[in-house]
């Protein structure tokens, strides 16, 4: 089975777990990167902010068994396809909520993304 034939099947399964959740009046996912130009050390420049939209991304609770030190009551696990990276220190935006992006492990048994698992806080 090749990486894009598995990526495609995770794709399917989101979408279907999504499909299945959801609503149509469920608030959608966003990816927002904020990128600074300009300025100095300490402080200024431009700054500009792009929201994309993760059509396949759900949102998973932790056990409350797994908190400590790294893991605080309210962090979610957000799971999503390979389409848009998500890096530690982004923001994901569902309605009127906005999360830090804490952690993330990025599931690629070769040089292929299969999905991003984003630990998530709230802001």
């Amino acid at each position: 089975m090749s990486a894009a034939s598995i990526q495609a099947k995770i794709k399917r399964g989101l979408a279907k777990a999504v499909n299945k959740t959801g609503s149509a009046a469920s608030d959608s996912v966003y990816l927002i990167k904020t990128t600074t130009v300009g300025g100095s050390p300490l402080g200024g420049g431009t700054t500009t902010s792009a929201s994309t939209l993760l059509p396949n991304a759900i949102f998973k609770s932790y056990d409350a068994k797994m908190f400590n030190e790294t893991i605080l009551a309210g962090d979610r696990l957000l799971v999503c396809d390979n389409v848009t990276p998500i890096v530690q220190g982004d923001t994901v935006q569902q309605g009127a909520l906005f999360y830090l992006v804490i952690n993330v492990d990025v599931k690629a048994p070769t040089s292929d993304t299969l999905v991003y698992i984003a630990q998530v806080r709230l802001k």
